[in-house]
């Protein structure tokens, strides 16, 4: 089977990336490629806004990183109940603050937890690039956010795991490798339905515009894994190195 290769390079910005996988002497990486429902896309990032407020979204990390910015466009404080708030992931709920130690939650999903600087929408840590733009996230139950600015996430692994089992019956095609268009790389591929998706995944928050929150709204937004994509490593870094440094 064949696609045309620059509209698989195109799609690749929405696509979010798993840890490698070792075959012997190759190596692979595998690519999802996601849903967001009843989000628009801006500048290859998902958008979720009303007339007072803005998320935007970007998974572009190794293993799924759930990084979102809340930008706050009213001319008043916004506040964010991180306890009121969570990610759930095929319906496990997982929380954003604890007053508890680090400890039941982090035992039983430990997996699932990202422990370093906060990454901004747009800014991936990257190994190739040896560049990185980030700053550290303090743990707090509620959030403050001035008028016209904004807040940063990222917490929440989407692919807690190494990699996932495409099993038999997957379909490929022969593609130009994007290091050497002479040679040819053969690119497995498996689509879903939000039905059949091995990964939904929700972002749900809690916030007012006063601080004792007597007046709450919610935010729900879910997304699904539409397409997995397995691929040699050298196909894939050559674009992965591209697009960093278009971000940079």
């Amino acid at each position: 089977m064949t696609r045309d290769s620059k509209s698989f390079k195109s799609r690749l910005f929405f696509f979010l990336m798993s840890s490698m996988l070792l075959f012997g002497c190759k190596s692979y990486v595998q690519v999802f490629d996601t849903t967001g429902i009843g989000l628009s896309i801006e500048d290859k990032f998902y958008v979720w806004e009303t007339d007072s407020i803005k998320i935007t979204y970007s998974f572009w990390e190794k293993k799924g990183l759930m990084t979102f910015a809340i930008f706050n466009k009213s001319s008043i404080p916004l506040y964010i109940d991180w306890k009121k708030s969570s990610y759930i992931d095929n319906s496990v709920k997982l929380n954003y603050w604890s007053d508890e130690i680090k400890s039941k939650s982090s035992s039983a999903f430990g997996s699932y937890y990202y422990r370093g600087p906060l990454v901004r929408p747009g800014f991936a840590l990257s190994e190739t690039s040896g560049i990185t733009s980030a700053i550290i996230s303090k743990e707090e139950r509620i959030s403050f956010i001035p008028p016209k600015a904004q807040d940063f996430r990222a917490q929440f692994y989407i692919l807690p795991v190494k990699h996932y089992a495409l099993g038999v019956g997957v379909d490929y095609m022969d593609v130009a490798r994007n290091d050497d268009t002479l040679l040819v790389t053969r690119v497995y591929k498996k689509d879903f339905t939000k039905e059949k998706s091995p990964i939904l995944f929700r972002n749900f928050l809690t916030y007012s515009y006063t601080e004792d929150f007597k007046v709450e709204y919610y935010i729900d937004n879910e997304f699904f894994v539409n397409r997995i994509v397995e691929m040699d490593k050298n196909h894939f870094q050559y674009v992965l190195q591209k697009t960093q440094r278009k971000n940079f």
